[in-house]
């Protein structure tokens, strides 16, 4: 049995690791209430919550021959001349350096400062890169400082890199960084019992954070820059653990009567389902039940729908949604654009159009924002009460409380709701089932972490028959090509789809001028040849606007969309037959997949064009060329994990996760399992005592994130 009271080492360990950092850290309080403002204010805060997001090799070079060109080198150094720049012209060092002469060269204000602080004769010791181009050793814009021997230690071997913080110094990172390791040597406390670290060849806690923000020079780089080392899954596990701690913790404390049973497979939803124009796939009926089983539940629905695009989503939210509807409860399906909602309307108006006529008395409001006048916002929020469906977007956020007996809350591509959104929805209704929905795939070791109390379904088929979206990727050069090629299947066939660009007008920044296309520019272009067969939809129009646009393509006033990415969801245009995107490096492959299954909606071949900006990197196009291959969201979540790390995942950064270390559990996805059982075997052991002590190091360190992730 565990007795935190009985070990001092532990009590130690928590109390520096829960000091302000301005106190434990002997440094500028200045500098360090910036880091305290961007990472938090306690030591454990930088220590855990701020690993190095990569490591650096710096060879400490002693003699003018140990240079090598292309590499990073610290060093001693004399300086032997100083001359100023000014304008363009670059500030030079002229230092001494083991007998012979090295050049730094600094450009801009840098150089001006330098000049004003060291002067002939001074040591300093300097650390960068040598430049591969010079015959002679010269560096470019290095890091310099008086010489003394602590940064000669801090800046030789395996040189963590810290995220950026706005005004903050990476050497003045790797000093705190330094002081606070010091301290944290003399500590020997541990929070993993002894069997469980020997199980999982788990190294102590203080030694995986000693070698993590100073790594000795025996430690594989390869593996410390692939988050893989032994250390990093020490702290992955610890952050898994106590995230499920407060995961299993928290469903314990919700599992409350709703006060609701909804009888499911009703009349109403059957009916529903047998005039559909198609039949449920095995993977919809499998989820279908899943969300019936929850809502014929005692407890409140917490579940996550996911599901490709074109994967049948839809189907599975109306006909639960009409199950409770049937019960005598309000449905209610929120989204994040009108555009959007309005599809989801329009959608569910038609599916319950098949419907008898002695049944057919649901009534189904929509609402949205944009209502001026006291009078006419009383009479939308009349219809909305009296409403069986109501489908809305934000406007709804302020209106939920004065709405009875909600029975299901469905939030629809959920990840475009920030977290305090999705949390205030939640309050508006007294336990409501709640389903939220993903048209972005996530891969199941981000979701089992993000939302490890949240029951996952997953649409896993798509229905037969729909025809692959054909996906090229187009060199800047070519892009001529695509043009006129969409200009004949207009002119001749009286083709429709989509033209996307990232921007909605030309950039005022000179270096994007010439190499972002813009809606308006491209527009221009199109008009010359098309004429009004090409229209412009962008977030700036009011939401009245966009709805008559995309009715005009659906009608066939016009053939050509040209857009930005409002189009990503929301757009059901069946005959539209090709997507264009250019400057496609510029988005993430879950939102070019998203773009892309705005096409080969209907039986007709689709294709989808991926445009690559001029000057585009080997490695973007490697990823836009995967996507190419591939139609499976899922596998490009998973690609998009592997290659950019979580932090690159649509919509994360709404919830709370972008280039937040925290992400590093999700690398590790081998342990999730592993915390998951090691947290029910402790809450059901019976030592209570090791349960309290635990909890107490999660309110201490892991709540305050968890509570953010756990509300996405």
């Amino acid at each position: 049995m565990f007795n935190s009271s009985e070990n001092s080492d532990i009590s130690k360990l928590l109390s520096f690791l829960s000091q302000p950092l301005e106190s434990a850290a002997s440094l500028s309080k200045q500098q360090l209430k910036k880091i305290s403002a961007a990472l938090g204010g306690k030591v454990f805060d930088f220590l855990v919550g701020n690993l190095p997001e990569s490591y650096e090799t710096r060879f400490l070079v002693t003699k003018y021959s140990d240079f090598e060109r292309g590499q990073m080198a610290t060093f001693k150094a004399k300086v032997a001349a100083v001359k100023r720049g000014f304008g363009k012209i670059p500030s030079y060092f002229k230092v001494e350096v083991g007998g012979s002469l090295a050049t730094l060269t600094f450009f801009g204000k840098l150089g001006m400062i330098y000049c004003n602080l060291y002067h002939e004769g001074e040591e300093l010791l300097v650390s960068g890169e040598v430049s591969p181009k010079s015959y002679a050793v010269n560096l470019v814009n290095p890091e310099i400082f008086r010489f003394d021997e602590e940064w000669k230690t801090l800046l030789s071997g395996y040189i963590p890199v810290y995220k950026n913080i706005a005004g903050v110094s990476h050497l003045f990172m790797l000093r705190t960084a330094r002081n606070l390791v010091n301290i944290l040597s003399s500590h020997r406390g541990e929070w993993l019992p002894e069997n469980l670290k020997k199980e999982f060849g788990f190294p102590d806690f203080v030694e995986s954070l000693m070698n993590l923000h100073f790594p000795h020079l025996s430690a594989d780089i390869n593996e410390l820059n692939d988050f893989k080392t032994r250390w990093h899954k020490r702290i992955a596990f610890d952050q898994l653990f106590f995230f499920q701690l407060g995961y299993q913790s928290s469903m314990i404390s919700m599992r409350t009567d709703k006060n609701r049973r909804i009888k499911t497979e009703s009349d109403l939803s059957v009916r529903v389902e047998k005039n559909m124009a198609f039949e449920l796939t095995k993977a919809q009926k499998r989820v279908l039940g899943e969300i019936r089983g929850d809502l014929s539940s005692i407890y409140p629905m917490n579940r996550l729908l996911q599901g490709d695009v074109g994967s049948g989503k839809t189907a599975v939210m109306v006909l639960a949604s009409l199950d409770v509807i049937a019960n005598g409860y309000k449905s209610v399906i929120m989204a994040p654009t009108e555009i959007l909602a309005a599809q989801h309307y329009e959608t569910i108006s038609k599916m319950l159009r098949t419907l008898p006529k002695e049944i057919r008395d649901i009534k189904i409001e929509l609402f949205l924002g944009g209502v001026s006048g006291k009078k006419k916002k009383e009479e939308r929020l009349e219809n909305a009460k009296r409403a069986d469906f109501l489908i809305g977007t934000h406007a709804l956020f302020e209106n939920l409380e004065f709405m009875e007996e909600i029975g299901l809350i469905i939030i629809d591509e959920q990840h475009r709701f920030g977290v305090s959104q999705r949390m205030k929805l939640r309050s508006k209704s007294a336990c409501p089932d709640v389903l939220v929905v993903s048209a972005t795939p996530i891969p199941r070791t981000l979701a089992l972490t993000v939302y490890g109390s949240t029951e996952i379904s997953v649409i896993d088929e798509m229905p037969p028959g729909r025809i692959p979206v054909t996906t090229r990727l187009v060199p800047a050069e070519n892009r001529f090509k695509v043009f006129d090629f969409v200009t004949e299947i207009i002119k001749n066939q009286n083709k429709k789809g989509y033209w996307v660009c990232p921007l909605v007008e030309e950039s005022d920044r000179e270096e994007m001028k010439s190499e972002l296309k813009h809606v308006e520019g491209v527009y221009e272009e199109f008009s010359k040849v098309l004429g009004d067969k090409a229209a412009l939809l962008h977030g700036r129009m009011k939401g009245d606007e966009k709805r008559i646009v995309i009715d005009r393509l659906k009608n066939g006033e016009i053939n050509l969309l040209i857009s930005t990415t409002v189009v990503e969801v929301g757009v059901d245009v069946p005959d539209a037959v090709f997507m264009v995107v250019e400057n496609a490096e510029r988005f993430g492959l879950a939102q070019l997949h998203q773009l892309r299954g705005r096409v080969g909606r209907g039986k007709a071949k689709s294709f989808c064009a991926l445009i690559a900006g001029s000057g585009i990197s080997d490695r973007s196009w490697e990823r836009l060329d995967f996507l190419s291959k591939t139609e499976d969201g899922f596998k490009i979540a998973e690609y998009d994990l592997e290659t950019r790390g979580p932090g690159a995942l649509t919509g994360l950064e709404q919830s709370g996760f972008k280039n937040d270390s925290y992400l590093l559990a999700v690398r590790h996805g081998e342990l999730i399992e592993k915390a998951r059982i090691f947290t029910r075997t402790i809450l059901a052991s019976g030592d209570y005592e090791y349960i309290k002590f635990c909890n107490r190091v999660f309110e201490l360190f892991f709540s305050e994130r968890f509570n953010n992730f756990h509300s996405s």
